[in-house]
């Protein structure tokens, strides 16, 4: 393995590490904005008339306009089924049961407060063979995403060891994965407090690929996992930028001419759908999990405080950008 370092100073530094077919930054945000004890650091709402979509939750229901379940613990390949997703995930997904059909929500996601809800659930009795419980959902056959534009979503992380939430995008094409690309807007580690990433991955195959991950850290102090906070990606043809609450500078970018892309291409110019879960342990976390930081029912009893653990989304923005 080889390491390259090299430091860039403007309102923020960089750290890369280059492995065989992997490739980290860490970009470290002292913005003034954090000087502040808020609520919320997200991006400031764009004017409604410029929205291609948007998601506010203000109402009891999910929208089945836009949103279904995705079910199981794994899916089927060339006739093979894949457990826990391929990344040895322990969460078995739910749908809405009779109960919630009505409001196309579940145990494991509602919307209360204006805020949509995922919450994973750990029991000792198991579902369908499985001590653990969770929702995804995704706009698949429903709604695509594309350039150029801008994807933002505010919301707040679980906290403990274990959860993985994560914000993603994924082809509407019926290509081999991941051959059209995956763009993970979001994706955090519940046991820490500071630090939240994106990831691009993009390649032949599940063996035959590679990934970019760009990591933000805030400082501590700000509690990152206590605070509502955005991440936008602004998309356009042949280049990608990720930006944190209201910063002015990307904290990752990427362009179609980087070297990077000389192996595989550039796959990102096409239609993608939208996916929103949260996942229980697995490989993103080195198989790490705290069951006592997990909801044990849907009213979160054992918690004097349910919603710190469990996915909070206060809002969802589309908006078309200019070519």
């Amino acid at each position: 393995m080889k390491i390259f370092l090299f430091l860039i100073i403007f309102t923020s530094s960089f750290l890369f590490a280059n492995k065989e077919d992997e490739i980290l930054s860490q970009t470290t945000i002292n913005s003034i904005a954090y000087q502040e004890d808020k609520t919320s650091y997200c991006r400031d709402r764009s004017n409604p008339e410029l929205l291609d979509w948007s998601q506010e939750f203000s109402e009891p229901s999910l929208s089945k306009d836009y949103w279904r379940y995705r079910v199981s613990n794994g899916f089927t390949e060339n006739g093979q089924y894949i457990s826990g997703w391929g990344n040895d995930e322990l969460q078995y997904y739910t749908r809405p049961d009779r109960k919630n059909k009505k409001n196309h929500t579940s145990d494991n996601l509602f919307i209360e407060d204006g805020l949509l809800k995922i919450q994973p659930i750990y029991s000792t009795k198991s579902y369908l063979g499985f001590n653990f419980t969770s929702a995804r959902i995704d706009t698949r056959y429903l709604k695509s995403f594309t350039y150029p534009s801008r994807i933002t979503i505010c919301f707040k992380v679980p906290r403990g060891g274990g959860f993985w939430p994560a914000f993603w995008l994924m082809p509407v094409e019926d290509i081999k994965w991941p051959q059209g690309g995956e763009i993970d807007i979001m994706e955090h580690r519940g046991r820490i407090s500071n630090i939240a990433s994106s990831a691009l991955h993009f390649g032949e195959a599940y063996n035959d690929k590679s990934t970019l991950v760009g990591e933000t850290l805030i400082p501590k102090k700000v509690r990152f996992i206590d605070k509502f906070h955005s991440i936008s990606l602004e998309w356009r043809e042949n280049e990608l930028k990720f930006y944190l609450d209201n910063e002015k500078q990307p904290y990752f970018s990427v362009k179609n001419t980087d070297d990077f892309f000389s192996k595989y291409g550039y796959p990102f110019n096409r239609n993608y759908y939208m996916i929103l879960n949260v996942a229980a342990g697995g490989i993103y976390d080195d198989y790490w999990i705290d069951k006592g930081t997990f909801c044990n029912d849907k009213e979160c009893s054992n918690m004097k405080n349910p919603d710190n653990h469990r996915l909070l989304v206060d809002w969802i923005e589309y908006e078309k950008l200019d070519k």
